[in-house]
């Protein structure tokens, strides 16, 4: 999913207000991310002293009820579990189509699994770029942006996959799946702080020189996020649409948003 076209234009200031009437107000109760109203707004800003316009509030509105509607009529049914990701990997690896490398998660004795997102995705970019020889599925290495042979970019962390490789990539892709967490930690949170650090870098790059990379963040687990992290799937919505990343891939989505972005690419 891709950044609602309605706030494109807002600036650093509007989503610190988002913020900031989000934790105030609380993101969400009773199982579903909540809407606010523009009394509830005003009445919040008047008990903390903030001097807001109108119109500010009437917007902020208008997003947090956009943001409530897609997280919980279509975000909350794209996430998935182990038991149905499994099923999903298991199908198209027994299809015999694809030899990429699998890659283990990091848990261990029982639980010690291919990651099975993360095989999805794989096994989609072999699918949709011509071969697992065509882009990078575990670059293990900081992306670095070129021109002239001279670095003018490298990223600060490593990514899950680029294309076509770690030099100048037309795309990059972040994956974080929790099937196997029984807590919200701090893992977790993290995640939103990495995406928006990749995104002010990439964003940096290209104010200065015009090389653009786009960036795409993979999440999944319904008993993670939707279970205990409904305030950071809020805060995924608020830093794509802040522009810090390109497109948000949810769960079941991948099989077909995916290949959609991929196919683009491919051209």
């Amino acid at each position: 999913m891709k950044a609602f076209k309605e706030f494109r234009r807002e600036d650093k200031s509007f989503w610190f207000f988002i913020r900031f009437i989000s934790e105030k107000l609380g993101y969400s109760r009773n199982g579903i991310v909540l809407t606010y109203t523009v009394e509830q707004i005003e009445k919040l800003c008047e008990k903390e002293n903030i001097e807001v316009s109108p119109d500010r509030i009437n917007k902020a509105v208008l997003y947090c009820n956009m943001r409530a509607d897609l997280l919980n009529n279509t975000i909350e049914k794209n996430l998935m579990d182990v038991d149905e990701a499994k099923q999903i990997f298991e199908e198209m690896r027994n299809s015999g189509k694809y030899k990429c490398k699998l890659i283990m998660n990091k848990q261990r004795k029982e639980i010690k699994k291919v990651n099975y997102f993360t095989a999805i995705i794989t096994m989609i970019a072999e699918e949709m770029l011509g071969g697992d020889e065509e882009f990078n599925p575990d670059p293990r290495g900081l992306v670095y942006l070129l021109n002239n042979r001279k670095i003018i970019g490298a990223s600060s962390r490593r990514f899950d996959g680029a294309y076509p490789s770690i030099y100048n990539p037309k795309i990059v892709w972040e994956i974080k799946e929790y099937y196997y967490s029984k807590s919200f930690g701090s893992r977790v949170a993290d995640a939103v702080y990495e995406a928006e650090l990749d995104g002010y870098e990439f964003n940096e790059i290209y104010d200065r020189t015009g090389q653009q990379v786009y960036h795409v963040m993979f999440i999944d687990s319904h008993y993670t996020f939707w279970g205990q992290g409904k305030s950071y799937l809020c805060r995924f919505i608020d830093t794509l649409n802040m522009g810090l990343i390109d497109e948000l891939i949810v769960g079941k989505e991948v099989l077909t948003r995916w290949r959609e972005v991929l196919a683009e690419f491919a051209k």
